[in-house]
């Protein structure tokens, strides 16, 4: 099943203790989708410019990433520009240049709009809300967010919310939604606003899923080769989403699963600049890490 996915394609200035990078390849839709990919097909809806290289398209074509939602304006695509520094739990943004993002109306291609499975990854909830209506039932509508669009559009955000099946953030985000310090209450007040189940993601700390009954702990994967972690939290809800693509049926069981892909996925992420470790992912090579990780999630049954 192909996943859906909504979001920026973008050119990235990063700089982080291991080095510096220039307009390089980024963008939440950029990152899920290649992170969904390992698992499934995937299929892009965003904007480029210009300027965008042609290198790329032929990459995003190479992953099977269905592009007839991809537009391509005249402007210039999308630029970040940040760094990193101390244990870059924060990236702190220098320039933002959104180009042909300021003119991004996301129409959904014919060939995605039966998709069961739809990730609106990180965009104004106002265009989240517009791209999810134009779905024919899908399954599950994954959503992120991010700390600028509760600030400015917390109403539409509140509004788009009430579409959606799951909800992906990370812990600063979701006590700024909520209004809540404490994590817990702060998760289950999230489920009032529209989610059947909450996801968030905490960096090195691992992950937690609350499905409104049952609270779940996932510890993260062990690294000591931390590069740069942009775009880890888009490839793990990459990740997340195209496990779940892959399901014939989908239990808490698999829930649990597809959040332990994210985060596999994203400690690769992490290892170098831009895509480069997250392209490297195969199957095999995450079975691998698995088999690393799998003693950290076996519990004793008795104390």
């Amino acid at each position: 099943m192909t996943v859906a996915i909504i979001g920026t394609v973008a050119l990235d200035s990063i700089k982080t203790p291991s080095g510096e990078h220039n307009r390089i390849l980024g963008g939440s839709a950029t990152f899920s989708a290649t992170a969904a990919t390992i698992f499934g097909p995937a299929g892009i809806v965003s904007i480029v410019g210009k300027d965008f290289p042609s290198e790329h398209i032929e990459f995003f074509k190479s992953r099977n990433i269905n592009l007839d939602g991809l537009h391509h304006s005249e402007g210039d695509t999308f630029h970040w520009k940040g760094y990193y520094e101390g244990d870059m739990n924060q990236a702190i943004t220098v320039k933002t240049d959104l180009n042909v993002l300021l003119e991004f109306d996301p129409v959904i291609p014919d060939s995605l709009k039966k998709s069961p499975i739809v990730f609106m990854a990180n965009v104004d909830p106002v265009l989240q809300e517009k791209a999810i209506r134009q779905f024919e039932s899908p399954e599950l509508v994954i959503l992120d967010t991010m700390n600028f669009w509760i600030e400015h559009k917390l109403e539409a955000l509140k509004q788009t919310l009430k579409l959606v099946d799951i909800l992906i953030v990370n812990d600063q985000e979701i006590r700024q939604l909520t209004g809540d310090y404490n994590l817990i209450t702060a998760i289950s007040k999230a489920i009032e606003l529209g989610p059947k189940r909450v996801v968030v993601k905490k960096g090195e700390h691992g992950a937690m899923m609350f499905d409104g009954t049952d609270f779940y702990m996932f510890p993260a994967y062990p690294l000591s080769n931390l590069v740069d972690p942009t775009g880890a939290g888009d490839s793990f809800a990459g990740a997340f989403a195209g496990y779940l693509s892959t399901q014939k049926s989908i239990s808490d069981e698999t829930y649990k699963q597809a959040v332990i892909a994210g985060t596999l996925v994203s400690s690769h992420t992490v290892q170098d600049f831009s895509l480069n470790s997250l392209k490297k992912i195969t199957p095999e090579v995450l079975n691998q890490t698995f088999k690393a990780f799998k003693p950290l999630i076996s519990h004793p049954t008795t104390i």
